[in-house]
């Protein structure tokens, strides 16, 4: 908690850009703090100690007689607070502003604490939404996935993740979802009616999910992990292949198993849908020559392939999968792909592969 929004995004930038650590709240007011603490349950808070309405001292207190097994870390400018800090049995401070390096020792000794005091809950599978290639939400990895009452409340969900941490007016979701319905009445109702069978469902399964509604306005927060969400990250950042940041690209690439939504008939997604294919897609090919970079064909060829198999027509992923196995000198795999690509350009559009394709075939066959 922090009253000055800045400083607030950028930690829970550095918190949720971690694998191992997930951000459940962000607040400037102690108040509301209070009121979702026993909702959202953190293992660690982290508390400016300088703020108007209450110190993050008195907050830590508020807090520890709630919940005894939350750890508090101070955030502060001014070093003279530390002892004060230490008396109200906060585990660690930070100095402002926030050094990356700091933080992370922080979190890497709280989560070791957590392992040693609750080695169960560490350990434990977390929950997971699943939106490429399926979705799915489940409690477990083996668990069987949740079921909502009705397709429609899977629906609601599904709108509202696409769209979260953005207010949402309730006649936007009744257009979405309900576009055949004319009456203002009927459609209201259908909305209200859904939106309770989704929250309950949620709050049956303990998913970490928050949803507000203000002025016929509705806004869902997501604190679960989520492949759609996990990509969306990787996308927000730039991932530079050419420094040796191949593993969060390998990452990014690997959460794509299918489109989004696949098999729901949401005619309000496809835009969104084709826009993460697309970037999954560059990301792709981003990696393949990474690899190629490398002389790694082998995983080229893999990275290829697989981008072919959910986009058929990339034509850019084709030439660097036929380039691919020119380098390996692998003449049958080179052949091979060639007459596929050219059976699925007559079967599918009626026509010859590019001619960049078919020059690059008649050079193969003069060799």
């Amino acid at each position: 908690m922090d009253d000055e929004k800045p400083a607030l995004n950028l930690m829970a930038r550095l918190i949720g850009d971690r694998e191992d650590a997930q951000v459940v709240g962000a607040y400037t007011s102690p108040s509301e703090l209070l009121e979702d603490i026993g909702s959202l349950m953190p293992d660690l808070v982290f508390l400016d100690i300088e703020m108007p309405a209450m110190s993050g001292l008195e907050m830590a207190s508020r807090l520890l007689e709630l919940h005894e097994d939350i750890e508090v870390v101070f955030v502060t400018a001014y070093r003279q607070y530390a002892l004060e800090a230490f008396g109200v049995h906060a585990v660690d401070y930070l100095l402002k502003p926030v050094d990356p390096n700091s933080l992370s020792r922080t979190i890497e000794r709280a989560i070791k604490r957590k392992k040693r005091t609750n080695p169960a809950k560490w350990t434990a599978t977390p929950p997971r939404i699943v939106c490429f290639g399926d979705f799915e939400i489940r409690k477990a990895e083996n668990s069987a996935p949740i079921r909502f009452p009705t397709a429609k409340a899977e629906e609601l969900f599904a709108y509202l993740l696409v769209h979260r941490n953005t207010a949402i007016s309730k006649w936007t979701l009744c257009d979405s979802l309900w576009p055949e319905v004319m009456s203002t009445d009927k459609v209201e109702h259908k909305l209200h009616v859904t939106m309770h069978r989704m929250k309950k469902t949620l709050h049956d399964s303990g998913f970490g999910v928050r949803l507000s509604t203000q002025k016929g306005f509705y806004r869902m927060e997501c604190h679960e992990l989520c492949d759609y969400i996990e990509f969306e990250q990787a996308v927000s950042h730039p991932i530079d292949s050419e420094n040796g940041n191949i593993e969060a690209l390998s990452h990014a690439v690997e959460l794509y198993k299918g489109p989004l939504f696949a098999n729901r008939d949401y005619a309000w997604c496809e835009a969104e849908r084709e826009r993460i294919s697309r970037y999954f897609a560059i990301l792709s090919k981003r990696l393949a020559k990474s690899h190629l970079g490398r002389n790694r064909y082998q995983q080229a060829s893999e990275v290829l392939l697989t981008l072919l198999s959910h986009v058929p027509f990339d034509e850019e992923a084709h030439e660097l999968l036929l380039r691919t196995y020119q380098a390996m000198h692998d003449g049958a795999a080179f052949l091979s792909h060639y007459k596929k690509l050219e059976k699925c350009y007559q079967e599918e559009l009626g026509a010859e592969p590019p001619v960049l394709f078919r020059h690059m075939y008649a050079d193969h066959a003069n060799r």
